[in-house]
């Protein structure tokens, strides 16, 4: 099946259930829809959009998220959404294949997966993001994937968001941006590698910042689902 039949499925889930079928951005001046599924080398194309992965879409009109390509085997298949439920929104990420992936994106994902544990523990109220973002990038570089992290070459300079009733709040987790960490924060966490010609992997979750650390609010496993 095409990557878009694959989304469609999964929106009509999504709208059927209450999601009000766009999301609100501010910062990146441009439109936000519901999410992105790719799969192999499209989710590593290089668009517009200011995240790790953009993809094609289905025409040069409108370069981001699923288009026609089929989705094939021993492939990473990246579902990232951002769901909406009376306005409020929460962003994930799983990586899904249909057969088994190559020993190098296996080992890239099980980073994405280190940088969200270490992200879980270092996380505290007063916690400084430009400090956790420091630490992700020492994490990807120890892996030997510090060219593949957020994006290949020049990737995008963030590793969270603040998330709320818009896509794009503060706090961000950025390289340059000095912000400390207070309770009730909501921000999305999505460690992702970027493979031209082969795809992406990582992950993204939700969580809330409470007094003791983050709590995550999104569920399921976040290891590669292989069907």
């Amino acid at each position: 099946m095409t990557e878009v039949g694959l989304a469609s499925r999964i929106e009509c889930f999504l709208r059927s259930n209450g999601h009000q079928g766009a999301l609100r951005v501010r910062a990146f001046n441009q439109e936000a829809f519901m999410g992105h599924l790719m799969s192999g080398w499209s989710s590593a194309f290089p668009s517009f959009f200011n995240g790790a992965t953009g993809g094609p879409g289905l025409n040069p009109s409108f370069p981001q998220g699923a288009g026609f390509k089929k989705i094939g085997r021993n492939e990473p298949v990246l579902v990232d959404y951002a769901t909406v439920v009376n306005g409020y929104m929460v962003d994930q990420t799983r990586i899904f294949s249909i057969g088994t992936l190559s020993d190098k994106l296996v080992r890239a994902h099980q980073t994405s997966l280190e940088i969200k544990r270490r992200m879980i523990q270092e996380t505290k109220p007063g916690t400084q993001g430009a400090d956790l973002f420091k630490t992700a990038i020492e994490i990807a570089e120890a892996s030997g994937f510090a060219e593949q992290f957020m994006g290949y070459g020049a990737g995008v300079n963030f590793i969270g968001h603040g998330i709320g009733l818009e896509l794009d709040e503060l706090p961000v987790i950025a390289k340059n941006f000095q912000i400390i960490l207070q309770p009730g924060m909501v921000l999305a966490l999505e460690p992702k590698f970027v493979f031209p010609g082969e795809g992406s992997v990582g992950v993204e979750d939700t969580f809330v910042l409470n007094e003791g650390g983050l709590e995550q609010l999104t569920g399921t496993d976040d290891e590669i689902w292989v069907l």
